[in-house]
C-alpha cells in the first residue's frame, strides 16, 4: 500500500449543509496525535484522535440523523490510496471521505448530486414518488435551501445576526438566534415544506417572535405561509 503525505477530507457539515473540504497532512497528525476541523460556519466536523496501537479514532458530525458517528480504523488506511467512507449507521449513507483529494472531491460531488436530485424530486406531483417521503429527505431538502439561502444572506435576524443555530428535531427544523433569542420552527412533517421555502426566498427572524413555517394553510399570501406567535 503506498502511504500518501496529505489526505483531503470532505463532508457535509450537519448544521449548514456545504460541503467541506479538509486538508490533513501525516506530519502534523504525528506530532499533535489529535486534529479537529471545523466548518466555515463554526459548527465542529470531524476530530480524529491516534492510539498507540496504530489505530485512530474518528468523531464526526452526521447531516442524517443530527448525531455524532465513531470509527475506529487502521492509521494507514487514512492516508492510503483508496477513500475511507464516513458513513450514517443509521441511514446507511455516506456522510464524506477521508483519501486522495480528487476522488474525495469527486465522491463528495456525487453525494451533493444526488441529495439535490432527491429533494427536487420531492417537490413533484406525481403520485409515484410518494413512497419516497421518508421523513429524512424532507429534512435533508430543507438544510439544502437554508444552506442556499445562507450563501445568498438571505437567512439572519433582524439584530444583525447571520450565523443562526439550526437544530434538527423528529418533525421539524428550528432556526435559532443566539444574539437575541428570536426563533423559526419549519415543519418538516410534508414534503410541500420545499416548494414553500423555495418560493420564500429569505427568512429573517425577529426579536420576541416565535415564525412557524408549514404547509397547513395554502394560500398564496406570504402571510398566510409565516405565522407570528406572541
Amino acid at each position: 500500500m503506498i502511504i500518501q503525505a496529505v489526505s483531503t477530507i470532505g463532508m457535509l457539515c450537519s448544521h449548514c449543509g456545504k460541503l467541506q473540504l479538509k486538508t490533513l497532512s501525516v506530519f502534523s497528525f504525528v506530532h499533535l496525535g489529535k486534529n479537529s476541523f471545523i466548518c466555515t460556519c463554526g459548527t465542529p466536523l470531524l476530530t480524529l484522535i491516534s492510539f498507540e496501537s496504530k489505530k485512530i479514532g474518528i468523531e464526526y458530525s452526521c447531516i442524517y440523523c443530527g448525531t455524532p458517528h465513531h470509527l475506529v480504523t487502521r492509521r494507514e488506511l487514512i492516508w492510503g490510496e483508496q477513500p475511507l467512507r464516513l458513513g450514517c449507521s443509521d441511514k446507511e449513507l455516506p456522510v464524506g471521505y477521508i483519501g486522495p483529494e480528487s476522488r474525495v472531491m469527486e465522491l463528495c460531488t456525487e453525494i451533493k448530486k444526488n441529495f439535490v436530485r432527491l429533494a427536487s424530486e420531492l417537490t413533484s406531483d406525481q403520485e409515484d414518488l410518494d413512497v419516497m417521503t421518508d421523513d429524512f429527505f424532507v429534512v435533508y431538502g430543507v438544510i439544502e435551501i437554508l444552506g442556499r439561502l445562507v450563501e445568498r444572506k438571505k437567512l439572519g435576524c433582524k439584530c444583525g445576526n447571520h450565523n443562526l443555530t439550526v437544530e434538527i428535531l423528529p418533525e421539524s427544523v428550528e432556526l435559532i438566534c443566539d444574539l437575541c433569542k428570536a426563533m423559526g420552527i419549519i415543519y418538516t412533517d410534508n414534503k410541500d415544506i420545499l416548494r414553500i421555502l423555495e418560493q420564500m426566498g429569505a427568512i429573517t427572524l425577529e426579536e420576541n417572535e416565535m415564525w412557524i413555517i408549514n404547509d397547513s394553510l395554502k394560500g398564496n399570501h406570504r402571510k398566510n405561509i409565516i405565522t407570528e406567535v406572541e
